[in-house]
């Protein structure tokens, strides 16, 4: 895995994601973690991140797996070595580190992008054109044109919107996308990430 020395980089570029610029009542990312048992599908996909936030920008690779009640998020050193875990059990999450620099935000704020990107969606019907509802008390829209192109959470009293954007392969009935753009306007950054080898479990 000759990208992860960029670990760090991503890293400290992401450090300032954990607080909008204006100081909020808390420091966790909004959003709701729902215990992994409730979500849906268990899976495992290899990824590799570029994560930018102004000027800052760095990469590196994860293994993301959700299988039953736990969501795991392995971060790669080099040679492939697991540089840390971060664990979703219920609604609670952990992280256990082995090698390489402390993570600077709580990983809270990390899975809950995963669940924005993989697991939360409308309910099930019509998937075509712009869908619009509520979930965990934010308005989500969807844009379908045979494919999830588009998944936005709009949050009230807060600016922007965070944007998931989908490339090719999330589809109705399996949604396996090969890339995945979370532009996150709240806090200002933006995460690219490449996926590949999903297994669903």
């Amino acid at each position: 895995m000759k990208r992860s020395p960029r670990l760090a980089i991503a890293l400290l570029v992401l450090a300032g994601c954990t607080a909008p610029r204006t100081p909020a009542p808390t420091d966790d990312y909004p959003g709701v973690l729902h215990p992994p048992r409730e979500l849906s599908p268990d899976m495992v996909v290899e990824q590799h991140i570029e994560a930018t936030r102004g000027d800052q920008h760095g990469g590196f690779d994860v293994v993301l797996q959700k299988r039953g009640a736990e969501l795991t998020l392995v971060g790669l050193g080099p040679l492939g070595i697991r540089a840390f875990v971060l664990r979703q059990e219920g609604d609670q999450a952990s992280l256990e580190r082995t090698m390489g620099p402390p993570l600077p935000f709580p990983p809270r704020n990390v899975l809950v992008d995963v669940h924005r990107a993989f697991f939360e969606r409308l309910p099930a019907g019509v998937r075509q054109g712009t869908l619009v509802g509520t979930l965990d008390g934010e308005e989500v829209t969807e844009i379908w044109d045979g494919e999830l192109r588009e998944r936005r959470f709009v949050r009230a009293g807060r600016p922007g919107a965070v944007r998931v954007i989908y490339g090719p392969g999330c589809r109705p009935e399996r949604c396996e996308p090969t890339t995945i753009r979370i532009v996150n306007e709240w806090f200002g950054y933006t995460l690219d990430i490449e996926n590949h080898r999903y297994t669903f479990l």
